[in-house]
């Protein structure tokens, strides 16, 4: 950080290390150990070292800690946009690198190999809090794009939506086409689908 960045007399945010990160990186612990089924509040508590009336009153179940953990690591690979750019080579790039983040990362293997039904709900049924975010953070981008002529006219948030819909599924699928085609070239020709379906017409 520049100095020319803090005000004089300011100091910078230092990152705070909150209970629900505490209780969060328990359920990580816990799940990447025994996958969801097997793992209880309790334990979680006992993890992350405070006492069960404090997860409880944060957290129904289990599934409630997985829908907050699922949000904060799906948060935490979500890339920035230069809305002074053109927007469309970023969005690809993004998708390429958001996606194959996802694709290897040690939670969402071990729930997909271990308990998939955990995310059917968020598949089949309703949109979840990460998902609503990603729909919610890159209408707006959309928009900028519409507006330096890298993105086509349209619904920005049925066309976030449709990219959130593409990139979901390859990532989930791609282990049932691995005999096919490589994680790496899946995610490659999703990043071209996604970089073609936003692409404004050839006059």
């Amino acid at each position: 950080m520049s100095e020319q960045s803090v005000a004089e007399g300011e100091t910078s945010a230092v990152p705070t290390f909150t209970v629900e990160d505490q209780v969060l990186d328990a359920a990580r612990s816990c799940i990447l150990e025994h996958g969801v089924r097997r793992t209880t509040l309790a334990e979680i508590a006992r993890r992350a070292q405070v006492s069960r009336p404090t997860v409880y009153r944060r957290w129904a179940d289990t599934r409630a800690v997985v829908s907050s953990l699922l949000t904060r690591e799906i948060g935490s690979v979500m890339p920035t946009f230069d809305v002074h750019s053109s927007v469309r080579p970023q969005i690809t790039t993004a998708t390429e690198d958001v996606a194959n983040k996802i694709r290897v990362h040690p939670l969402f293997v071990k729930i997909l190999e271990s308990d998939p039904d955990i995310l059917s709900t968020y598949i089949l049924h309703r949109l979840g809090t990460s998902q609503s975010a990603i729909v919610d953070t890159l209408a707006p981008i959309l928009e900028v794009g519409q507006r330096d002529s890298s993105v086509r006219a349209g619904n920005t948030r049925h066309m976030a939506t449709v990219v959130l819909l593409m990139v979901q599924s390859a990532v989930q699928s791609a282990d049932m086409v691995a005999q096919r085609i490589s994680g790496v070239d899946l995610v490659e020709e999703i990043a071209y689908a996604v970089d073609t379906y936003l692409r404004p017409p050839t006059p």
